[in-house]
């Protein structure tokens, strides 16, 4: 059985006998009610006393465990919740914005701008390989352009998992013959050897980066990243 409808059954028997001890003592009050009372008022009390009422807490409890999980199946993920995946849907607000770049597009074709905003949506929503194929309908307007083709190698690297593939890599050298120290590229190869655990060369791509004097970004950060990487090259140092 699913450990989500385990731990949902646990906590709704739970409070099924709680409403059992409560309905109880309140059923135990009406009858003492009851013998106290005239007539009239007595005729009453069997509605409050009947088989049918006094199973109230446990038919409760279960329709009100039955809605929960029928109304999760149908809005979560119901069969993956436990499995530890990355959650695929787009943020509705990235999604709204792709929609939009879409829009934008779709009115101005030729447009530099639209073009750079959509590819950076799809981007930010992980839809890479879209992204990709935006970054080369920009490019084909602007022509070789050091800062896209890094941004082009960036959505590539994330689109084949994280592996830099030898076309990406031929981005990479093209964006890196036009600027030595250019972020995304730079950033890119940092976090791959990173990643790999090959530290000194995170190192060196950082420190060719604190290079660029073009392209504004977080020194400190990189700093820090440096630090890092050094404290794993030397962890007694």
């Amino acid at each position: 059985m699913n450990s989500l409808v385990v731990a949902m059954a646990g906590v709704f028997v739970c409070v099924g006998g709680a409403m059992a001890v409560h309905h109880a003592g309140y059923l135990r009050s009406a009858r003492q009610t009851a013998d106290c009372a005239d007539t009239q008022s007595a005729s009453l009390t069997p509605g409050y006393q009947g088989k049918g009422w006094s199973l109230t807490p446990a038919v409760m409890s279960l329709f009100v465990l039955v809605l929960s999980l029928g109304i999760y199946s149908q809005t979560g993920r119901f069969g993956d919740w436990d499995k530890g995946q990355i959650d695929e849907n787009i943020d509705y607000l990235v999604a709204a914005e792709i929609t939009k770049g879409r829009q934008a597009v779709d009115k101005a074709p030729q447009s530099e701008i639209a073009l750079l905003n959509l590819a950076q949506s799809y981007a930010a929503g992980g839809m890479y390989k879209d992204a990709v194929e935006t970054f080369d309908q920009l490019l084909a307007l602007t022509g070789e352009d050091a800062e896209l083709l890094g941004m082009k190698a960036t959505s590539m690297y994330y689109r084949d998992e994280r592996v830099i593939a030898p076309e990406t890599g031929i981005v990479i050298a093209r964006a890196l013959a036009l600027h030595r120290e250019e972020l995304q590229t730079r950033l890119l190869l940092a976090t791959d050897a990173y990643l790999k655990g090959q530290y000194a060369k995170a190192i060196e791509h950082w420190e060719i980066l604190l290079e660029n004097q073009t392209q504004g970004f977080n020194r400190d950060a990189i700093n820090n990243a440096i630090l890092k990487a050094q404290s794993k090259l030397n962890p007694q140092g």
